[in-house]
């Protein structure tokens, strides 16, 4: 181990001797209504086709949210969430040595390995001080952006996701209903692909705002008749709908708002028995379409843009904390009031 600990940079030495330790610090799920534990819990090892990543930030995703709650996508005991993440490379697996990744290398990753997840159960995700990836879905992190910018690249990436399987959007009036981090990707990525108009429909202030600070102006309370605050701000009805909230009864009242040929995009997910009238969206001639997660493609493309400075998705985040603040922010997100996109700065932990 020392031979290899001597072929890295200087700035990487003090690190490669701290991942000596076989246990790392992570927030570990118990059980549903009970707060995360911080405590030491093994280190990954990786395989001949792997790479381990120092973790810097990692994002706390609402699918985090669902999967510590009783229900059909409830975690196991002992499980480390997190799938939105940076990090340095700080060990290649021996199948990888020829590889264009180097030890210290900024990536991140699409949060797979073979049909496993990172982060909802059997590999260890990014609530940790090291995260373990599959090479063939690492994405480098140009040094143009920052490690900020860098962790929202999953989120947008499940936006891209679902602008492009909607089809055509530019001149189409648009409705996002939820001003969390997807329905405000969604709405980046419709901008960006020229919607003639982009409305949210969202009731939290915090939220509210973050859609105004990223330049969406037409917000309007879902407790209001939504069709005539929709045709009030853009003069037509929402030809596209983006359900990105996943609560019983949304999905509804997308087929009950949506004009004839209309479509609806199902991407918040929703883990509860739901009930829907088939009849009026069949006499609508509607389109409903379901979109999860992204490809490789949508990650490198949300580089590129953010690189070019063509997007910037940074406004939505409302928090940054450590490992240890973790267990309590994600109590309250439970039932989210004053937060938007929330991040775990580990770099913090990187010397515990």
């Amino acid at each position: 181990m020392l031979d290899f600990a001597l072929i890295i940079e200087d700035k990487y030495i003090e690190t490669f001797i701290r991942w000596e330790s076989r246990t790392l610090r992570a927030a570990v799920f118990s059980e549903p209504d009970k707060p995360l534990l911080i405590k030491d819990v093994e280190k990954p090892s990786i395989g001949p086709d792997e790479m381990l990543l120092q973790v810097s930030y990692c994002g706390v995703c609402g699918t985090d949210i669902h999967a510590s709650r009783e229900g059909p996508f409830k975690a196991p005991k002992g499980t480390v969430f997190g799938h939105e993440f940076v990090g340095r490379i700080v060990e290649i697996g021996i199948d990888l040595k020829n590889s264009n990744f180097s030890i210290g290398d900024r990536v991140t990753s699409l949060p797979f390995i073979g049909s496993k997840t990172i982060g909802l159960g059997a590999i260890t995700g990014a609530y940790s001080q090291f995260v373990k990836v599959g090479h063939d879905l690492v994405v480098k992190i140009p040094d143009q952006m920052t490690d900020i910018e860098a962790v929202l690249v999953e989120p947008l990436a499940v936006g891209l996701h679902a602008t492009k399987m909607a089809g055509q959007i530019s001149e189409k009036n648009i409705l996002i209903i939820g001003a969390g981090p997807i329905g405000l990707a969604c709405a980046i990525w419709c901008n960006f692909f020229g919607a003639r108009s982009v409305v949210i429909s969202e009731r939290s202030p915090t939220r509210i705002e973050k859609a105004k600070e990223l330049g969406f102006h037409d917000v309007i309370d879902p407790s209001m008749n939504t069709v005539e605050a929709f045709m009030f701000a853009t003069g037509g009805e929402p030809e596209i709908q983006f359900d990105c909230v996943g609560a019983p009864g949304i999905m509804q009242e997308c087929i009950e708002r949506a004009p004839k040929k209309g479509l609806v995009m199902g991407i918040g997910v929703c883990d509860q028995p739901d009930t829907i009238t088939p009849l009026i969206a069949f006499s609508k001639e509607l389109r409903i379409q379901w979109a999860v997660a992204y490809e490789k493609s949508d990650f490198e493309f949300t580089i590129g843009m953010i690189k070019s400075k063509r997007i910037d998705a940074t406004r939505m985040v409302t928090n940054i904390i450590s490992l240890e603040e973790l267990p309590s922010i994600f109590q309250q997100l439970q039932n989210p009031s004053e937060q938007c996109k929330v991040l775990i700065d580990l770099s913090k932990n990187s010397s515990q």
